[in-house]
């Protein structure tokens, strides 16, 4: 397995350990993959240690995986730089050597449990509800193509079931369709 060479865990002041750039990434760039720990079904999570609970990842209704470092310290923002497809994360926007990497929690995540946020910004309500569809209409749409397959197809199930959404249009995914082949 290829070394992860282009971020650096360091602390994130209030928010514990974070990732953080090594150089300067382009929108769309290929940041690093992320690796699980192992693979657990959620009605095991309690068995897990407190710090293998703080680093997971919901994989589909039924089961999460425990990330690896660096990966693992990515933090939640409200307004993120960098989004997750799979295993891989990819640049939201630019990111200057030095910035601290940031995705959206939410993205895969159906839980519903609240928890403090600390990202700080502009957005940023001080809290997040921890669901995909707890985000506004427009951020679905707008991460709906990196989203996993089990939450891609519960939005259009509800979408199908809502006859006031009428027919959402999908924003086309920020990576070109060579790099989604890939994933």
């Amino acid at each position: 397995m290829a070394m992860i060479t282009n971020v650096i865990v360091k602390d994130a002041d209030n928010k514990g350990q974070g990732v953080f750039a090594l150089r300067d990434f382009a929108k769309g760039e290929f940041i690093f993959r992320r690796r699980h720990g192992r693979v657990v079904a959620n009605r095991d999570i309690s068995l897990l240690s407190e710090e293998d609970q703080r680093h997971l990842c919901e994989l589909d209704w039924d089961t999460c995986a425990v990330l690896l470092p660096p990966g693992c310290y990515l933090n939640h923002s409200c307004d993120p730089n960098a989004i997750r497809r799979g295993v891989n994360v990819y640049t939201w926007k630019d990111i200057r050597q030095g910035e601290e990497i940031t995705i959206n929690y939410r993205l895969n995540a159906f839980t519903g449990e609240r928890f403090d946020c600390f990202c700080g910004s502009a957005n940023c309500q001080g809290y997040v509800i921890n669901s995909f569809f707890a985000m506004s209409e427009e951020q679905q749409r707008l991460c709906l193509p990196y989203a996993p397959k089990f939450i891609r197809e519960d939005y259009h199930r509800r979408n199908r079931s809502s006859p006031s959404q009428g027919k959402n249009r999908i924003v086309q995914p920020l990576l070109s369709h060579n790099q989604q082949t890939q994933l």
